[in-house]
């Protein structure tokens, strides 16, 4: 029986370790095991082991090694090795690098003697090949139609060195830029500059530095009226004058001076906010930014308060920007500012339509005419969203005016009810020469006028905006000066909209034949119609804005 067996068949017992009543334990006694007794250690004395005893060290003495002993280095004496002594590998021609002479640079087998080394051709490059560049003229490497290619091919760089003879096109040119007249180069001297009329970027002058202004003069002429690009007699480009970098300055300091520190300098900042004409108020608010890294609307956001507040932040942005943030708050949160609405859009060019579409776009991700669609509705809807295309006739083309009478009258007056389509398909279609001309014989005709008309067959906004539709292309300065006397007629001022036509029509070219109309309209002054209505520093702000300190 084996030792592991139990006693009566079956399986023999799988544990370990055996019972201690086994007589037979496993493993027996004096079967070895791991590690064995001391009496018969392993490795056996003698038997060697890892490192040997210092006895027979390994390796043998003189079994070489390395490095081996200094009586026999390596490499051996006179074998080469790298870099090689002088005469040795490659030997070098005379005259240094690169070479002038022709003589081959292919080692000598002298120049290897005692060496296990077998010379080869040396690849770089033959003597006599040139080096970098090559002797003008020569054969540069290889001669295999290697580098550079043969003459009449494109190389880099070219024979002759860098940069390549008169007349061969280079990058960049041998005398920097402009190139020789008719060719084409980059970059410009002192930046690139455009076609006449076009913007520049960056400017002609570059950015201004710490302490200059932006833009500089000459360019963003255009939002100088707040009709944007007018091509009618109305405010026919408004102020263009820019103002120097230096005005610019000292206009920024003058604003930051007025706001630092504890308090407010009012005064200072009204004779910088007032002052200035759409246009060079852009380049002032640029020019703030850029020398004091805070936006002037911001800054002046948080120094002023009430109407003055609103009006100093509203001349610190864009005419364009502006027009963009009140139609937002005419549109946004509970109802809608109808009024604003028809004052912004009625009587705009397409490019001042298309410009306000653009930008609110830009700013508030949606388009003008969603928003629109979404706050308004019927009639009125309509003709917004007709307003807001941009595509009026504003050219000298010649349209039938009695048809369009004809068809004015029988759309109203001439049948029952009325077909406000047609109204809104010829006064927002039609350019204003020919509706002037549409208007006059409308009341020649029929004995009153197309805004009694309008009076007569319209109610509501629809109504309302259609009267402005035909005031504003009957008289636009007229129809501005009755805006400002609706903007404080009444109970109270409606300062919002007394602050929106300041703001938009404040260039003095533009307001001054506005004032006039008022004159004669109400027989009073602008002035003091605005000196009745309002008071304090807002008052003074007003009055500095169109022109009456």
């Amino acid at each position: 029986m084996y030792p592991y067996q139990q006693s009566g068949g079956g399986y023999p017992y799988q544990g370990y370790p055996p019972p201690s009543s086994n007589p037979n334990p496993y493993p027996p006694p004096g079967a070895g095991g791991y590690p064995p007794p001391s009496s018969n250690p392993y490795p056996p004395p003698g038997a060697g082991g890892y490192p040997p005893p210092s006895s027979n060290p390994y390796p043998p003495p003189g079994a070489g090694g390395y490095p081996p002993p200094s009586s026999n280095p390596y490499p051996p004496p006179g074998a080469g090795g790298y870099p090689p002594s002088q005469g040795l590998y490659p030997r070098l021609p005379e005259g240094g690098y690169p070479p002038s002479s022709t003589t081959s640079q292919t080692p000598t087998t002298s120049a290897y003697a005692g060496s296990t080394y077998t010379p080869q051709r040396s690849p770089y490059p033959l003597a006599g090949a040139g080096g970098y560049p090559p002797p003008q003229g020569s054969v540069a490497y290889s001669p295999s139609s290697g580098y550079p290619p043969p003459q009449g091919s494109v190389a880099y760089p070219p024979p002759g060195g860098y940069p390549p003879p008169q007349g061969s096109a280079a990058y960049p040119p041998p005398a920097g830029y402009p190139p020789p007249q008719g060719s084409v180069a980059y970059p410009p001297p002192a930046g690139y500059t455009p076609p006449q009329g076009s913007v520049a970027y960056p400017p002609p002058a570059g950015y201004p530095p710490y302490g200059s202004a932006y833009p500089p003069q000459g360019s963003y002429a255009n939002y100088a009226t707040g009709a944007y690009d007018q091509t009618n007699t109305f405010g026919l480009g408004g102020t263009t004058q820019l103002l120097t970098p230096d005005e610019v300055s000292k206009a920024c300091k003058k604003l930051r001076d007025a706001m630092k520190g504890l308090g407010t300098d009012e005064d200072a900042l009204i004779s910088v906010l007032g002052k200035y004409p759409p246009i060079q108020m852009n380049q002032i608010s640029i020019g703030y930014k850029s020398n004091y890294g805070k936006s002037l609307e911001s800054a002046v956001d948080s120094e002023t308060s009430g109407n003055f507040g609103k009006l100093c932040i509203a001349l610190s942005k864009s005419i364009l920007d502006f027009d963009v943030y009140c139609l937002h708050d005419a549109i946004a949160g509970l109802g809608t500012d109808e009024d604003c609405l028809i004052e912004i859009l009625v009587g705009r060019t397409n490019a001042d339509i298309q410009a306000i579409c653009k930008a609110y776009k830009e700013k508030y991700r949606n388009s003008l005419e969603n928003d629109i669609k979404g706050d308004t509705s019927g009639y009125f809807r309509r003709l917004l969203v007709a307003l807001i295309q941009g595509n009026r006739d504003e050219s000298n083309k010649q349209y039938d005016v009695k048809a369009d009478v004809e068809a004015l009258y029988k759309a109203g007056e001439g049948r029952m009810g009325t077909d406000e389509n047609v109204f809104i398909s010829i006064l927002c279609g039609r350019p204003d020469v020919h509706l002037r001309q549409v208007f006059a014989q409308y009341q020649k005709k029929y004995g009153h006028s197309m805004e009694k008309a309008i009076k007569n067959e319209f109610s509501g906004d629809i109504k309302k905006a259609l009267i402005n539709f035909v005031k504003s292309i009957t008289n636009r300065n007229e129809y501005i000066a009755e805006q400002f006397e609706n903007s404080m007629k009444g109970l109270g001022t409606k300062d919002n909209k007394l602050i929106r036509l300041t703001v938009r029509y404040r260039d003095p070219s533009i307001i001054k034949p506005i004032k006039a109309a008022y004159q004669t309209m109400y027989g009073k002054s602008l002035k003091k119609r605005i000196e009745g209505d309002t008071s304090g520093d807002y008052r003074k702000l007003l009055l500095t804005c169109i022109g009456e300190k």
